[in-house]
């Protein structure tokens, strides 16, 4: 090409070059020239029914692809999205928030509406508190190289990056001629820092007799769920998954243990396991309450390897720099001792069926998913009693589950499934909400069905916010009572309300008979009823705040 692309051109163009095909988003009058672009250069633009249900669903097509863009006009429409973008950041989730701004002649004092202060800089500023950076493209000769460090940063780190453009800068072609290269060649001496590392990480991990792997949310992440079992049958190491990696390795492998939190795992067979290994594997497994159950894990660190995005920890000893993706290449062409497959390992999946009598419980939902969900779904869960009761779900597939197990943000699942089931463009999305969230984004529903997808969306209907009723109950956790199943008559979805396990295992096998439309199943529980894994969950912080007192 003798001439550059305009800055919006480039912008799509490196967009695709990423694999990017979708671009969520509400059409505003600051970003309405990009939308026109991308459009043009063969991108399908979706339009969500709001600004937060389009970062939703970006961040449910990051988590397929690699990276999922949401486009917004200024101000109002870039804080509209930020709750969803902090929970992109919050889970380690590679998300692009495409700002239009005010243009370059208009920057000049004057009020332009759509301002949320007197500085026209405040959103920017607002998003560059959850996200790895934040650029603004206000010198043409530099716009290209500063979307392709914001877009490598942005996958390098999984974390979301925000992107404004002023509107009068996407039709303008910078003079000097850019061409995007690979950057970053290693600095001195780096190279012999990773061997080292990776020489200090198998000698360690050789040298035990018990080691486990613990799974966390890189591996889902990166999608290295495959090749994590490879590694634990190369070693002869039983595997278990934080909260936050649940479903980040087949669960039906026989070396796949389960969830381990802490003094919050129900399973105490499943717990010894752990903390009697002498060498426990970290695969990026986040440092926080939800994966320590409540900060309950002590285990001595000099029996810790800790293998993070940036940092590779080796008992006491830190090597800084040191990525994921070298260390964990190390291990996996490394020659490492191979040990016997072990024996009778306490897989927490071993539960007691629920029964088909009396009312549907949450317990018996857990136990037909186990048996419905197919390794081809994409199963998009909510917070609270959805999450909780997942966790007694074995997932085939890895990383076939999506949910912000974390960061705890109500509405996520609905718009995430039309994100993640457009990235995919396979298999049928499933979603399990509760009556709260479902709420919020449910209508959602509609733009999933517009693209084509057809959901079958399972709403947990208990008239409130359950993991609240069991922490602290009161008349303040309920909510306004809807008719769910007539939702599908509003968004083109067909509809059915189910009392007992049999009617939804009925209902399931209606939505599954018409694979091209989209159910939406409400399934009444009673207000009290709460999942195992919850009531477990309350048991063990019970006896946790029984030994600090």
């Amino acid at each position: 090409m003798s001439e550059n692309p305009s800055i919006g051109e480039y912008l799509v163009d490196a967009l695709k070059d990423r694999g990017v095909r979708h671009v969520f988003g509400v059409p505003g009058d600051f970003i309405l020239r990009f939308f026109q672009i991308a459009a043009g250069r063969g991108m399908t633009m979706v339009n969500s029914t709001r600004e937060e249900t389009a970062t939703y669903a970006a961040d449910g097509y990051a988590r397929e692809q690699g990276l999922g863009v949401a486009a917004v006009t200024f101000g109002v429409g870039t804080l509209a999205p930020l709750a969803a973008l902090g929970g992109a950041n919050a889970e380690h989730v590679p998300v692009v928030l495409i700002g239009g701004g005010p243009g370059l002649g208009e920057r000049d004092g004057r009020q332009i509406h759509h301002m949320p202060t007197e500085d026209m800089g405040t959103p920017r500023q607002m998003a560059a508190q959850i996200t790895a950076q934040t650029v603004l493209l206000d010198d043409p000769e530099e716009a290209f190289e500063r979307i392709d460090a914001a877009l490598d940063l942005c996958q390098r780190s999984l974390r979301p990056v925000f992107i404004e453009v002023p509107r009068d800068q996407f039709d303008v072609r910078p003079e000097e001629v850019w061409r995007h290269h690979e950057h970053g060649q290693r600095a001195p001496g780096h190279a012999d820092r990773e061997a080292a590392a990776i020489s200090d990480l198998v000698a360690t991990i050789d040298s035990a007799e018990r080691p486990v792997i613990w799974s966390g949310v890189g591996v889902l992440r990166r999608r290295a769920g495959e090749a994590v079992v490879e590694l634990a049958e190369r070693i002869g190491a039983p595997i278990v998954e934080s909260v936050m990696g649940k479903g980040s390795v087949p669960e039906t492998h026989d070396l796949v243990m389960g969830v381990y939190s802490g003094l919050t795992t129900s399973d105490q067979r499943l717990k010894a396991l752990v903390e009697d290994a002498d060498c426990l594997i970290a695969l990026d497994v986040a440092q926080n309450d939800i994966n320590l159950g409540a900060f309950s894990v002590h285990i001595p660190p000099e029996r810790i390897v800790s293998v993070d995005t940036h940092e590779l920890r080796v008992g006491h000893r830190t090597y800084e720099g040191v990525s994921f993706d070298a260390a964990f290449g190390g291990l996996a062409s490394a020659e490492l001792h191979q040990r016997p497959r072990p024996e009778n390992l306490p897989h927490c999946w071993d539960a007691t069926d629920p029964g088909d009598s009396g009312p549907l419980t949450t317990d018996q939902i857990a136990a037909v998913l186990d048996d419905h969900l197919e390794p081809t779904d994409i199963v998009s869960v909510d917070v609270g009693a959805a999450a909780h009761l997942m966790m007694d779900v074995r997932l085939a597939a890895p990383g076939q589950m999506h949910i912000a197990r974390y960061y705890v943000g109500m509405g996520f699942a609905v718009p995430a499934a039309a994100g993640a089931g457009l990235a995919r463009g396979t298999g049928r999305p499933v979603v399990l909400v509760g009556d709260g969230s479902f709420q919020m984004t449910g209508f959602d529903l509609s733009t999933a069905i517009r693209y084509g997808l057809a959901p079958i969306v399972l709403v947990l209907d208990n008239g409130g916010y359950t993991t609240e009723r069991a922490i602290q109950d009161g008349p303040f956790n309920d909510i306004a009572e809807w008719n769910y199943a007539a939702v599908g008559d509003v968004v083109g979805a067909s509809g059915a309300s189910v009392d007992t396990r049999a009617g939804l295992v009925a209902a399931l096998e209606a939505a599954r008979a018409e694979p091209d439309r989209a159910w939406i199943i409400s399934m009444t529980l009673d207000v009290h009823d709460y999942p195992r894994p919850l009531r477990e969950l309350g048991k063990g912080l019970a006896e946790l705040m029984k030994a600090k007192d």
